[in-house]
């Protein structure tokens, strides 16, 4: 892989004000976005998407003033397209005969849960309706409403993966990764202080869940430790490759002060804001987190082959020491404990396996369009193990999750979206690849390693930092000069 220039703009992107505008909006809104609890809350989550909405705007725009527009390959647009058709499709109401030809299973369903008809008729006697005209459209959503929220949101991921891709094309990556650094530093910092003050507070709201874990402003330790591992990646690959520089610049000239001076300034701050960071992860108590962190943060320090391993390896173990050093006041036999009890966790009645197993018989009754986007936890009760004692909005696990609720349509569409962003992991985690670019690649394939055993993808926060990292991926190849 030849090495692209992605730290720097390129000269086209110095004059383009308008991409300008697109790379510092990305990267306020993705330091914003999980400040609000993760932007779990629906006044939150609306803010989000009216960013991603502003965002988009700005873009079209820019592309319609003539600037050149990098766009990710069709099969990425056809899926991310065809995604939003199907939301759109399981939402809309196509009556009885459509929907009893496509899914028949949502028609049982809408039977099953249509109240009797003496309930019916007193129901439309005291709303003084005829009892027809209270009964929804058949759909082949269960719950349309919800379908069409998640059209929304969907809409609002797809619009940030299309800014990222050209913000990285042309303006570069570093800003984005200096934003996730800073998020990072930030939340590990604020969640290791609640943690050990004992103040169980996130901002002016009582901390009611996890109250032995750090979550940073996220409601959910595990949510807080997919988000760090991935934004340490991008923080990690910006100081490896600002100490690079600063080692270029000593060795062309052989004085300290290009160590001492504005380069190793910069490394070392980014190296103090990603400790930071990691002292927050591992305080998480997330057994799922912490090791898809610290393998990914492992993988991009190492990749290089046997070239100064050893100094790399001393460079990892120092981070991790000093990131450590919180956890070792707060008890490390806890981790260890919490590591030894991962598998009979795992296989508890009514724990995740069960959940799991239950989501794909709720996929195989609905195989062509699922249940309808965001409806896991309208559906799951119709197929829950009586052993599944907890509510689940989610199946903690994504994959199953988009089987169930989308189908074999849904299932084949994501595919189009997620094959060309896996394909061009080989050339960004070569040896020869530069540090950022590796960083991005690391810090999207550990949300997608994170979805196998939770949910980023449905936490609005943690989603648009994946949509980001994925448009910045694919705009990686406009930045090497390939299309």
């Amino acid at each position: 892989m030849p090495e692209p220039d992605e730290t720097t703009p390129t000269s086209a992107g110095r004059s383009d004000p308008l991409a300008r505008v697109l790379e510092w909006g990305l990267a306020a809104l993705l330091v914003a976005a999980p400040l609000p609890f993760g932007a779990v809350l629906p006044g939150a989550l609306a803010l989000l998407e009216i960013g991603a909405l502003a965002l988009l705007v700005v873009w079209l725009v820019r592309a319609a003033a003539g600037h050149p527009t990098a766009l990710p390959p069709r099969a990425v647009r056809a899926g991310l397209l065809g995604l939003m058709a199907l939301a759109l499709l399981q939402a809309v109401p196509l009556g009885d005969t459509a929907v009893s030809w496509i899914s028949p299973e949502s028609l049982e369903v809408r039977a099953d849960s249509r109240a009797p008809e003496p309930a019916h008729r007193v129901e439309g006697e005291l709303l003084q309706a005829p009892p027809e005209s209270l009964d929804r459209p058949a759909a082949l959503s269960v719950d349309p409403g919800l379908s069409a929220s998640a059209l929304r949101t969907g809409a609002a991921l797809a619009a940030l993966l299309l800014v990222a891709t050209t913000v990285v094309a042309v303006r570069g990556a570093a800003r984005l990764a200096l934003a996730l650094l800073v998020s990072a530093a930030f939340q590990g910092l604020y969640g290791a202080l609640v943690l050990v003050s004992g103040h169980d507070m996130i901002w002016h709201l009582t901390k009611r869940h996890y109250l032995d874990s750090a979550t940073g402003t996220f409601v959910n330790r595990n949510h807080f430790a997919g988000y760090l591992a991935a934004a340490l990646c991008c923080g990690l690959a910006l100081t490896l490759d600002r100490a690079a520089r600063a080692r270029r610049s000593w060795r062309a000239r052989r004085r300290w002060a290009d160590l001492l001076g504005t380069e190793g300034a910069r490394t070392a701050l980014s190296g103090l804001l990603v400790v930071l960071g990691l002292g927050g992860l591992l305080l998480s108590f997330s057994r799922a987190g912490i090791a898809i962190g610290l393998t990914a943060l492992g993988a991009l320090v190492l990749r290089a082959g046997p070239r100064r391993l050893g100094t790399r390896l001393a460079l990892l173990v120092l981070v991790v020491a000093l990131a450590a050093v919180p956890l070792s006041q707060v008890g490390t036999g806890r981790l260890a404990e919490r590591y030894a009890q991962s598998a009979a966790d795992f296989a508890a009645p009514g724990g995740r396996a069960t959940v799991w197993s239950d989501t794909l018989a709720m996929a195989a009754t609905f195989p062509a369009t699922g249940t309808g986007f965001g409806t896991f936890s309208t559906a799951y009760p119709l197929f829950r193990s009586p052993e599944v004692r907890l509510f689940y909005r989610h199946a903690h696990n994504d994959a199953v999750q988009l089987a169930a609720e989308a189908g074999l349509a849904g299932v084949l569409l994501a595919l189009l979206v997620l094959v060309p962003l896996a394909a061009r992991l080989p050339a960004a985690l070569a040896g020869d690849a530069p540090p950022l670019a590796a960083g991005l690649a690391l810090g999207w394939l550990t949300f997608v390693v994170h979805a196998l055993v939770d949910f980023p993808f449905h936490l609005p926060a943690s989603a648009a930092t994946a949509a980001a990292l994925s448009g910045a991926l694919l705009g990686l190849s406009w930045n090497n000069g390939r299309a």
